[in-house]
């Protein structure tokens, strides 16, 4: 008779904790009114393999790969790449799944399924056990209220995580800022997310922020979120808010998310960036027959990007051009202006796409024209949020002047543009 694929497939990232997985995996053997699912324990080159326990009532396979530093990110994906289910499950091996957990994630995923893709969170709790106590950690609540067994006590929820989801209704009222919401330890997508996302990004090494930029790719994919605070997995010990630590371990995580998710608050301002906030495309005509010498139509090309450029985290790209040498004069000279294609990774995290069709000045700063909303203005711009374009929202169509544009002339003089005159 064939085994049938299962429907659910759960990660467990593993560095040498062999009692932890063991009670994890046990753990996992209690679930209840479920049909088959399978665990895929992805080990981050522990020094001696995890051997899972015999007699455990779903399949259980372990994948590795070589010890080069604390890599969660491309462990939950190898863990990835070996799954078979519809659904992906991911937790970490120091949380303990109450006997829904799975039930209840994969549930959240079906329901919340919009055609977009689909992200999900967990809700993980964190108790501590006396010297003394002998109460089973399998015995904790259900629903993360409730009796408790003897001996253990639980820590409130971080306050800034409740509230986060309190305001946006469990995430279903998520906007750009809300990434911060998506905690690796409990999160589970379906393949569509996963795999418009490619999943985590593998180049994270070391103490987090890779669930916060996976939250932020797959927010800018479509994903519809939820959170599901009845899906409970336990942890013991405080949340990292509670640990100690060091300023250091934060601010190198702070720093790596910095290059990847390009808002204010991940980055602050002032700085160039590989991955900008706006990238723009420029289509118009660029005519530069003389390498040494300017004429007229890349004096208006040159003003046009100037001014997209002025207070904006953005990067402009020349798509009909081969290489930064048919770049007009003083933009090979910006290192935020490109020939060639926008690459798939800032297009992948980039919250705006600006195309432009002529030279062109915007009445506002480019970042406050691509606040003010989806909009096309017929052969002059397009300005998307990634979000919406891949949600398939309509942008506004207006006419120039609505929306605060004037053409510049082909004929511009760039001395008395910038003199003054």
């Amino acid at each position: 008779m064939p085994v049938s694929r299962p429907t659910t497939s759960v990660v467990v990232p593993y560095y040498d904790a062999p009692g932890q997985l063991d009670l994890l995996l046990t753990a996992l053997g209690r679930q209840t009114a479920l049909g088959s699912f399978e665990v895929v324990v992805a080990d981050d080159g522990s020094g001696r393999p995890p051997r899972p326990p015999d007699g455990l009532p779903y399949s259980c396979t372990v994948v590795r790969q070589d010890d080069r530093g604390f890599r969660a990110a491309a462990a939950r994906n190898l863990g990835a790449a070996s799954a078979s289910g519809d659904v992906l499950l991911f937790l970490d091996g120091d949380v303990v799944p109450t006997a829904t957990y799975v039930q209840r994630m994969t549930d959240a995923v079906r329901r919340t399924d919009d055609g977009h893709g689909v992200l999900v969170v967990g809700r993980r709790r964190h108790f501590r056990r006396s010297p003394t106590a002998t109460g089973s950690v399998l015995a904790l609540p259900d629903d993360g209220d409730g009796p408790l067994p003897p001996g253990i006590r639980i820590d409130p929820d971080p306050a800034w995580l409740s509230d986060g989801y309190r305001r946006t209704d469990n995430l279903r009222q998520a906007g750009d800022e809300d990434f911060r919401l998506v905690i690796s330890a409990v999160v589970g997508s379906d393949r569509r997310m996963w795999d418009a996302t490619g999943g985590f990004d593998a180049s994270f090494v070391g103490y987090g922020g890779e669930d916060w930029d996976l939250g932020w790719r797959s927010w800018l994919s479509g994903a519809d979120w939820r959170h599901v605070p009845n899906a409970v997995a336990w942890h013991d010990g405080p949340d990292a808010g509670a640990r100690a630590i060091s300023t250091a371990d934060k601010n190198a995580e702070t720093i790596r998310l910095a290059s990847t998710v390009p808002l204010p608050s991940a980055r602050g301002t002032g700085l160039i960036h590989e991955v900008p906030a706006v990238a723009v495309r420029y289509h118009g005509p660029v005519i530069d027959d003389d390498a040494e010498a300017a004429d007229a139509a890349d004096a208006a090309v040159i003003d046009c990007v100037a001014g997209l450029l002025d207070r904006a985290d953005a990067g402009v790209w020349f798509p009909g051009l081969r290489g930064r040498d048919q770049l007009p004069p003083l933009l090979r000279e910006d290192t935020r202006v490109h020939a060639g294609d926008v690459p798939g990774r800032v297009l992948a995290r980039a919250p705006f796409t600006v195309d432009i069709h002529r030279p062109l000045r915007l009445s506002v700063p480019l970042p406050a024209f691509c606040a003010a909303g989806d909009r096309v203005v017929p052969g002059w711009i397009t300005a998307r949020h990634t979000r919406s374009a891949h949600r398939g929202v309509r942008p506004d169509v207006v006419d120039a002047e609505r929306a605060g544009l004037r053409a510049i002339d082909a004929q511009l003089s760039l001395e008395r543009r910038w003199g003054g005159w």
